[in-house]
């Protein structure tokens, strides 16, 4: 993966609050799998985990891990959006037992060292993120190196075939980097997993997205990093048709989760 999504539009589109409110919403009310109770179902958090959330967006997968660990746990977020931090805080009311900051992925270590107020953690997590850093390497290791000793790390990304993608494919081409995110779990995150972590256990998000109205379709393709306005129309056209055909457009969106536990030995 030699051009992550680091800089420029893509980067702007990617960490918008407002495009990731749209995609969340959109994938909520249209994906045939519930992918918050597909994810959480193998997390396996507890109350009074500490949990590390490596760019937590608008709070997805905060939220819900804050009412999982409770009182006596603990969860420490960064994103890089000032806006979806402040929405995170917002949306958890601002516990005590939150740390949410504005912050690069790569400075990560600099958080947990001067900015977090625990340190060690049962679980660190990162969705539809790590591959938008140049630095996922030390990111990763940042990561697994803040563990407590029966601690887990789990990582989740999109995977082949993502449906949208492959259709707006016939009209415009698709950056680098989006297609480098499709297969970034395989590529990056196993191999990495695997010589960190005793046990390793690989999960594939099997998803469909049925949309039955072509708004609703461009509404969702603006919101994402390879949208091209210049093929709005052609675009807009074929959608039409098949949902006139159809009654409906359909497409995949899957993903891939690894989770690492059982770290080697240190040296």
């Amino acid at each position: 993966m030699s051009n992550p999504v680091n800089n420029g539009t893509l980067l702007e589109l990617a960490t918008s609050s407002q495009h990731l409110q749209t995609r969340l919403e959109l994938n909520r009310k249209l994906s045939s799998t519930d992918f918050t109770q597909w994810l959480f179902s193998r997390l396996d958090v507890h109350e009074g985990d500490d949990i590390l959330d490596v760019g937590c967006g608008t709070g997805a997968q905060t939220i819900p891990f804050l009412r999982l660990a409770g009182a006596q746990g603990s969860v420490s977020s960064l994103d890089i959006s000032e806006s979806s931090v402040a929405a995170v805080r917002e949306a958890a009311g601002n516990p005590s037992n939150l740390s949410a900051v504005v912050a690069d992925m790569a400075d990560l270590q600099t958080c947990i060292d001067s900015r977090f107020t625990v340190k060690k953690y049962d679980l660190a997590h990162s969705s539809y993120a790590l591959y938008y850093s140049p630095r996922r390497q030390e990111v990763l290791r940042v990561m697994r190196d803040s563990l407590k000793p029966n601690g887990r790390l789990a990582a989740f990304t999109p995977n082949s075939p993502h449906g949208m993608v492959d259709f707006v494919r016939q009209f415009h081409a698709i950056p680098a980097e989006v297609d480098e995110s499709l297969l970034f779990g395989p590529s990056v995150l196993e191999p990495f997993f695997r010589q960190s972590f005793w046990d390793v256990t690989v999960h594939f998000f099997h998803n469909r997205v049925r949309v039955e109205d072509v708004e609703t379709f461009m509404k969702f393709y603006r919101a994402t990093t390879y949208f091209v306005k210049d093929c709005e129309p052609a675009i807009a056209a074929k959608v039409q048709n098949i949902i006139s055909s159809k009654g409906y457009f359909e497409y995949e969106k899957n993903g891939y989760l690894i989770i690492g536990g059982n770290r080697f030995a240190e040296e």
